[in-house]
């Protein structure tokens, strides 16, 4: 489990599109209540359950201890990376660029972004290296570092995020809807947007205050169940040999906590 600064792709557009297909959607916790890896196994193979989508992939990697051998199987994002799943996943390069050139046009020039490692990890790298390949177009002076969290608790990064904002000075912060707005506000005495900007790293409906990056998540779904549906169909069982990635573009959400255009 991780902290509530984190979103998931929701069961029911998992669900939806399930059922789209003819078929229905069961959620198993790996990890709580006593259900491992093997038991899960056991009793998927004992209720005939034959297609299996891993969401979110905990850093305990449970999805790793599993054997596929009997299961149509794709996972969401990146964090599992061993064995090699079919997967879906919001496209962060995408997302980071896009959001990066609107905040330079409406007359941003320290971007700063704050994310914790697993956040990184599990989009493959895709924030942090977006935003490096951002940079490299930028004069030295306008470079912010980025801060990636030494751990993935949010709540405790408080400290480093405040003197990251005052050594470094960002005009604008990519990062989490929870905590940091109150840390830049509170913390620091920043209004939001008139000292400093503030776009939601994963944005989603009820952030109507807030600009973001809207991941699009309902696709992400989609696109998973997809990937296991196939499977079914085509009678693959297994790790794939060559496993296939769908990317789901991003989208930009503009909201109060930047400047208008």
């Amino acid at each position: 489990l991780h902290d509530s600064a984190y979103q998931y792709v929701a069961l029911d557009d998992i669900r939806r599109r399930a059922e789209q297909h003819g078929y229905s959607a069961e959620e198993f916790f790996v990890g709580r209540d006593g259900m491992t890896a093997e038991r899960l196994v056991q009793i998927l193979r004992s209720r005939g359950i034959e297609g299996l989508i891993l969401s979110p992939q905990s850093s305990r990697n449970f999805g790793a201890r599993i054997d596929y051998t009997d299961f149509a199987a794709a996972t969401i994002g990146y964090g599992l990376q061993d064995p090699m799943l079919h997967r879906a996943s919001t496209n962060m390069t995408r997302g980071i660029l896009q959001t990066a050139a609107i905040l330079v046009a409406r007359g941003y020039r320290r971007i700063g972004l704050a994310l914790t490692q697993w956040m990184d990890v599990r989009a493959d790298q895709t924030n942090s290296g977006a935003m490096l390949n951002f940079q490299r177009s930028l004069p030295p002076r306008e470079r912010v570092p980025l801060l990636l969290f030494p751990t993935n608790n949010v709540a405790e990064n408080a400290t480093i995020f405040c003197q990251w904002v005052k050594q470094h000075r960002p005009d604008v912060v990519i990062s989490f809807d929870s905590y940091v707005p109150d840390w830049l506000t509170r913390r620091l005495g920043l209004r939001i947007p008139e000292d400093i900007g503030l776009v939601v790293q994963d944005w989603r409906a009820q952030l109507s205050g807030f600009a973001g990056i809207y991941h699009q998540r309902p696709h992400v779904a989609a696109a998973v169940v997809d990937l296991v549906a196939t499977q079914l169909v085509q009678n693959e069982r297994g790790v794939p040999e060559v496993p296939r990635q769908i990317l789901i573009p991003p989208t930009w959400v503009d909201g109060p906590s930047v400047r208008s255009p």
